[in-house]
C-alpha cells in the first residue's frame, strides 16, 4: 500500500470517529448535560448533529475536496460547543492535507 493510501484511510478513520464523538456531543447538548460552558442550546445541538453525520459520511465515502470541507466542519463544530468532536475532525483534516 503506497504512503498516499495510507494516510487517507487514516484521514477516513479519523473523520469516522471524529464523527462519532460529535454525534454524541451534539446528543448531550440537546438532552441537557453539554460537555461546554457556553453553546447555542438547541440550535447548537441541531447544527452540530447535522454537521457530525456529514463528518461520517465524509469519511464513509469521500469527495475530491473532503480535507477542506472537513476543516470547515471542525471548526463551526467548536464554534458550536461540540469540542472534543471538532478537534478530532480537525486533525483528519490536517492528516488529509498532508496527502
Amino acid at each position: 500500500m503506497s504512503e498516499y493510501q495510507e494516510t487517507d484511510k487514516a484521514m477516513r478513520i479519523m473523520a469516522v470517529v471524529g464523527g462519532i464523538i460529535s454525534l454524541v456531543e451534539a446528543i448531550m447538548i440537546l438532552i441537557g448535560p453539554g460537555l461546554m460552558p457556553y453553546g447555542f442550546g438547541i440550535l447548537g445541538g441541531v447544527f452540530g448533529l447535522i454537521l457530525a453525520l456529514v463528518a461520517v459520511f465524509l469519511g464513509i465515502r469521500p469527495i475530491h475536496y473532503t480535507p477542506f470541507i472537513l476543516g470547515v466542519i471542525g471548526v463551526v463544530l467548536i464554534v458550536f460547543a461540540v469540542l472534543i468532536g471538532g478537534i478530532v475532525v480537525l486533525l483528519a483534516t490536517f492528516i488529509g492535507l498532508i496527502s
